[in-house]
């Protein structure tokens, strides 16, 4: 009888030492999985706002157009067969500033921050918002697709300073978008050339960002925000010319897609002042409305980027 009994008891004592291993009575050993909290980020997962695409890379940086768990159009279809394209040298848009109701303060400056912008989409396009407009995250409920008619048809819409938690100094609150989402002339990623806004150089590629940084004084800095960054015409050090064609148009962001668009920032290369009197800082976010409108019109009139 004692036999039995003490190899039941060993069993049960072996039992006893297994578990307490895996459940870090005896420390926690190498090959155990790292438990993870509220906030951490599994690889391959989505990134939340905030986080880290790359060591260096915040993401925090205005492409933050949906949340992680908006759902995407499984299969985007041309919303119209003929994109609502103006005639030369005059298209429907609203004001800068005047952005879509309960959307955000927006900002109203009439300034050209980049007088010669070169229009990056080769294509025709439209300047709207992704996270308000239909299939947006906080856009119309009787709207859920991306890929709306009305997200392909003038007039366009300034969405600059649009509410967003990022680091935005022109925004009243100091914080809003930091570009203009440009979406491109069909609901179909992988397809339409983002361009050159000038002449310049390549002086960084992120997870889904290039940026760009003129040549010539006072050498302004723009971004590109999700193309699709596996199949880019350009490397980082790449000297581009305006107009060059960079990549395509799609929903890159990171771990997570959002709206098939661009992203478009540009950024100060010099200190100055607004129009209303604010003081412009090296690198502040500059709002790109103006500066799209007027390229835009060039480009409808024939007018080749220089």
């Amino acid at each position: 009888m004692r036999a039995p009994l003490i190899f039941l008891i060993l069993i049960i004592l072996a039992v006893l030492a297994l578990v307490g291993y895996n459940s870090g009575w005896f420390g926690t050993p190498s090959s155990a999985p790292t438990h993870t909290t509220a906030g951490d980020i599994l690889p391959g997962g989505p990134l939340p706002d905030g986080a880290t695409a790359e060591p260096d890379e915040p993401v925090g940086d205005g492409g933050a157009e949906q949340l992680p768990d908006e759902a995407q159009a499984e299969a985007p279809v041309d919303p119209v067969k003929t994109p609502d394209v103006p005639s030369a040298g005059s298209f429907g848009h609203f004001a800068a500033g005047d952005l879509l109701p309960k959307s955000g303060s927006g900002y109203l400056d009439r300034t050209a921050w980049s007088p010669q912008l070169c229009f990056p989409f080769a294509d025709d396009a439209f300047a709207n918002s992704q996270v308000y407009g239909a299939g947006g995250g906080m856009g119309p409920k009787d709207k859920p697709s991306q890929c709306d008619a009305s997200n392909y048809s003038l007039p366009w819409r300034d969405n600059f300073c649009e509410s967003r938690g990022h680091a935005s100094p022109l925004c009243a609150t100091g914080k809003g978008h930091q570009g203009q989402d440009i979406r491109p002339a069909t609901c179909k990623k992988d397809k339409h050339w983002v361009v050159a806004a000038e002449d310049g150089i390549i002086t960084d590629m992120g997870t889904y960002t290039v940026t760009l940084t003129g040549s010539a004084p006072p050498h302004r800095v723009y971004r590109y925000l999700h193309m699709r960054m596996n199949q880019l015409a350009v490397k980082e050090g790449a000297v581009v010319k305006a107009g060059d064609n960079l990549g395509k148009a799609s929903n890159d962001f990171g771990g997570t897609p959002t709206t098939i668009h661009m992203h478009f920032e540009i950024r100060s290369g010099v200190a100055g002042t607004s129009t209303d009197g604010k003081a412009v800082k090296l690198h502040t976010f500059l709002p790109p409305y103006q500066s799209l409108v007027a390229a835009y019109d060039r480009k409808r009139a024939g007018q080749a980027c220089q």
